[in-house]
């Protein structure tokens, strides 16, 4: 992985601890709503994993929001 995916992955994890946190939520209540593995938030939350296109899709209706919302964030 190259250092510029390293720094977008991180970014991402930000953007969906933010999210969660506006939300009121922790990792495990993410991960029930969300039907995600036990520790793949926090995974993607510290940059350590990419989340796929349907595991997206659960984050986002979890969060009641768009997919498209998951990205809105400064580079």
């Amino acid at each position: 992985m190259t250092k510029e995916e390293e720094q977008f992955l991180k970014k991402f994890g930000e953007q969906i601890r933010r999210l969660r946190k506006e939300k009121g939520m922790t990792q495990a209540d993410l991960v029930f709503e969300a039907k995600v593995h036990g520790n793949m938030i926090g995974r993607i939350e510290r940059g350590e994993r990419a989340a796929n296109l349907l595991q997206l899709h659960k984050i986002a209706k979890a969060l009641e929001i768009s997919v498209e919302e998951l990205f809105e964030f400064k580079e």
